[in-house]
Order: structure tokens, then sequence, then C-alpha cells
């Protein structure tokens, strides 16, 4: 009984040493993640390798282009890329027992659990991440602990990746797509097209042989019309729409990128105030606030010469405290709107930079709608003077969902 309370004690110290040295940027492991390498002066500081980075690379690119875990893996496997065990071995980092020689089928064998490990991990975008698992020591086993457990410091060492396409691979996640069984792949839209009314997936299935795709809501495939109705959309249908819109505001951003970037501000902006009488607004309570902190220095000052007695400045000075507590709320909430202005002109300035690009797109593929669109909301078949019509909203990285009429 004393030995395991002495190896509990020991284990906690041990514990609390390794999470005070995450929090200040220490790595600490044996061996570094794959697509690095320790650096040779700071153990505890991660470069880039250079053999093995640009096998990191190309598994985002790959999973940002619309390939699953699994299909990377079989990529890596014919290209045959050595696992991230082969190289800790043949570099002396970790001693591998698999290790049957060189060109053995085994150094070659990824799985898409690895794959997926290498891909959700924050090291690749710079961050460091310790504290991950949790050791039973009288169990003898490690368990993942709860993510708000982690701890995770930013911008530790040098990212492998750009954090847009890292986040966009963990969209890809949260999105799964599932392969069609004759050609392997998953369609171009899998994962980012949604019913408009119940927010529910559009699936896409075959029809006449697989040489027709028809998506309709998952909810009403589910339950029928008791919990949605059809949304019914052919894939091609889709496609030509989703093509269209690119070409049309590709177009456009490259002609005339100012008027493009001038039309999304404005349609981001329809709801907020008029920008003039907010400067105003905000000019008006750092005037007023620097009246009050005057006034309450100067109360503070005739205390101290005994001008103002001790009742007196029990009586001022909540009075001013609050309303200097109520300006400086005001301004600060205001300073929260500017940084969000200035965040959506960025992003409105990324979205034409990367929309201009495409004027002349005749195909679409996975890894462009990827990089293009986050989500697609499909609405229902209705009929407008006789006519049969189906909204199609497209959302857009960076900036969302356009109306039509802003490229009049």
């Amino acid at each position: 009984m004393f030995n395991d309370f002495y190896a509990r004690d020991i284990s906690k110290k041990i514990r609390s040493t390794l999470t005070t040295k995450a929090r200040a940027g220490i790595y600490h492991s044996t061996v570094p993640p794959f697509g690095y390498r320790k650096s040779p002066a700071d153990s505890h500081m991660l470069l880039r390798d250079e053999e093995t980075a640009p096998y990191v690379i190309k598994m985002f690119e790959l999973s940002a282009s619309g390939r699953g875990p699994a299909a990377i893996a079989n990529y890596l496997r014919a290209k045959k890329v050595p696992i991230p065990a082969y190289w800790h071995h043949v570099r002396g980092e970790r001693a591998w027992q698999g290790y049957k020689g060189e060109n053995d089928a085994s150094n070659y064998r990824w799985f898409d659990t690895t794959v997926r490990s290498i891909l959700q991990h924050e090291v690749y975008i710079g961050n460091l991440v310790a504290q991950r698992q949790t050791h039973i020591f009288k169990v003898g086993k490690s368990f993942v602990r709860p993510k708000e457990e982690w701890v995770i410091v930013e911008d530790v060492f040098e990212p492998l990746v750009e954090r847009e396409l890292w986040e966009r691979v963990q969209e890809s996640f949260s999105n799964p797509t599932r392969a069609r069984k004759k050609t392997g792949l998953a369609s171009i839209f899998s994962g980012i097209v949604f019913c408009d009314t119940c927010n529910r997936r559009i699936s896409f299935v075959p029809e006449r042989a697989e040489k027709i795709y028809v998506g309709s809501c998952m909810e009403y495939r589910k339950i029928g019309r008791q919990g949605c109705t059809p949304h019914r959309i052919y894939e091609k249908d889709l496609y030509d729409a989703v093509l269209k819109d690119i070409r049309e505001w590709a177009k456009l951003a490259l002609e005339d990128e100012q008027a493009v970037l001038e039309k999304v501000m404005e349609h981001e902006n329809r709801n907020e105030p008029d920008a003039g009488a907010a400067i105003e607004k905000r000019l008006s309570l750092e005037k007023r606030l620097g009246e009050v902190e005057k006034v309450i220095a100067k109360l503070y000052e005739d205390y101290a010469l005994g001008k103002a007695g001790a009742d007196e400045i029990d009586l001022l000075l909540p009075k001013y405290r609050k309303e200097q507590g109520e300006l400086k709320a005001q301004l600060a909430l205001f300073q929260e709107e500017s940084n969000e202005q200035r965040e959506t002109t960025q992003n409105a300035e990324k979205w034409v930079a990367l929309i201009r690009q495409y004027s002349d797109l005749q195909k679409l593929t996975a890894g462009i709608i990827r990089e293009l669109i986050t989500k697609i909301y499909v609405g229902d078949v209705r009929k407008v003077d006789g006519e049969k019509v189906q909204s199609i909203e497209i959302h857009y990285r960076f900036i969302g969902s356009l109306p039509d009429g802003a490229r009049k």
C-alpha cells in the first residue's frame, strides 16, 4: 500500500512538471512528430525535416482535394512512402520491433488511422500540443484526455502547412464523405450540400445504372414527408449552377476587382449602423470618459489636500466610478465591432483575390469546390408563374452567401 502511495505521488509530481514545461512552450517527447526533427542545439525544439515534411504537406493537399484518410493511405503505399516508425528506427530515435529490412512491404504499410492522426494534429500549424494522454500506473494503460484538458501553446514551431489549409482539412472531418462503389471516389459535392429546410445533408444516389446521380434530403429519405420534403436535385444541375456562379464572380473580379469588393462589403455590412454616426458616437464616449477620469482624479486630489471630506468622496466617487465602467464597456464594444469590421474587409479581399483566378474555369473538382465553398443549401422545387424553380444558395469561403443581384 505504501508503495502504491509513493508511486502515485511521484506520478503526480512528474505530470505537474511536464505540464509546467508544456505551458512554457517546451517540447518533451521521445520522438518528434512525422515531418519534424529535434534541433541538434536544443532537443526541446522542433525543426522542419526536409525529407519527410513534403509527405505531410502532400497529405494535407490530398485531404483538401477531397480524399479521405483511407484513400491517402493507399496513395502513400502505392508511392512507397515509408511510415513514421521506419524513419524513427533508421535514425536511431526509437526501435521498431517490426522492422524487417530495407524495401520490405511493412515499411510502407500506412493505415487510415495514422493518416487521420497526422491530419488532425495542431503541431503542423506550429502549435505545441501536450498532455493529450494520461497513464494510469496501476492499470498499466494510457487514456486520451478530453481536449479541454490538453495543453496547447500556439506558434511555438515552424508550421508545415498554412492555417487556412489545416482548417479546411478539419472541416472535411466534420463532413465525412462516402466513396462510390463504381469509381471508388466520393461525389465532389459530398459533405457540403445541405437541405435549406431541416439543415440535414443532401445525399446523392445513383439512378439508371449509376449513370445519373440525384440528391435528396436525408431526413426525407429517412422518414418521408413527416420529416421534410424531397429537395430533389440532379447532381449535373448542381454542377452546372455552381460552375456558372464561380465563373461569373471570377469574371467580374478580374474585370473590376474594386467594384466587386465594394459590392461584397455592401452586402456584408447591410445590417450594420451608419459608419459616420458610429464614429461620432465613439468620439462622444471617449470625450466623456476623459472628463469623468479628470473628475475622479480631482476628487482624489481634493481629498488629499483636505479640500473635500470623506463623506463627500463616498457620495460622489461611486457615481463617477460606475459611469467610468459603463463608458469603458461601451468603448470596448465599439473596439470589438471595429476589429470585426477590419476582419470582414480582410476576408472580402481574400475572397476577391481567390475567386478571380477562376474566370476561365472549365471543370469543377472536389479540391476547387473545397477551396472556394464551405456550404451549399438547396431549396425544394416550387412553381413560380407556372414554371418550376429551385433555389441554390452558395456559401463561399471567407464571406458566406451573396445575393444574385450583387452581380448586376
